[in-house]
């Protein structure tokens, strides 16, 4: 399970109770500004506190490429890689040992060949949520249009894309924080998710041992 905070975080705890409840770690992607965050502070304790894997989530959010053309660059590799570093330095005075990281995920999960490039520059993968399943549109709120997806949409999606093809190896994204416009909160579902999954036999594991 894969979660992401940038500037919005109300359902941390809600998150958090249901990690603990299932005995589950969970992956937090994390930016700069919700480390420098001081009402975010105690997540992140208790985020090592319970054992989660923290990584980085770029530090300002950047939007790296154009959305119409992933390929158009709206960074340089300067302000990339200082963005990315000053991240690491986050993570790290807030008590992540950032020499054991090895990934990290992209800002709105959105990337190219030549920021992925960049980061392994500096030691890190870039990775994201599997593609096929739409837990992912969690952040979407009416007033988006067809663009919206209720979390009853999102999790009948989830569970036939799993009958029809399984969800082995999956990396599962969930939004710790979205849109107050947004009144159907996913996060709120996470016990049922890990429910289910558990009684379908799914193990749910930290992307160490998933990559191991």
């Amino acid at each position: 399970m894969l979660f992401t905070g940038h500037d919005l975080s109300e359902g941390t705890d809600a998150v958090l109770n249901s990690l603990t409840r299932h005995h589950v770690k969970g992956n937090f992607f994390l930016t700069g500004d919700y480390l420098r965050n001081a009402g975010f502070k105690p997540y992140v304790r208790r985020m090592l506190k319970d054992g989660h894997v923290l990584s980085g989530h770029s530090d300002k959010h950047l939007l790296v490429s154009d959305w119409g053309s992933r390929d158009e660059l709206l960074v340089s590799r300067d302000s990339f890689l200082r963005d990315l570093k000053t991240n690491l330095d986050e993570l790290a005075l807030s008590g992540i040992d950032t020499g054991r990281l090895h990934y990290y995920m992209p800002s709105y999960e959105w990337y190219n060949n030549q920021t992925v490039d960049w980061a392994k520059e500096i030691g890190l993968s870039s990775i994201n949520y599997t593609p096929g399943i739409r837990t992912a549109a969690d952040y979407t709120y009416p007033g988006m249009g067809k663009r919206y997806l209720s979390s009853v949409a999102i999790l009948e999606g989830l569970w036939s894309y799993e009958e029809r093809f399984g969800l082995n190896g999956f990396m599962i994204l969930i939004h710790m924080g979205t849109d107050a416009r947004r009144k159907d909160k996913l996060y709120h579902h996470l016990d049922d998710i890990i429910t289910i999954l558990k009684k379908k036999g799914y193990q749910i594991v930290d992307i160490p041992s998933l990559l191991n």
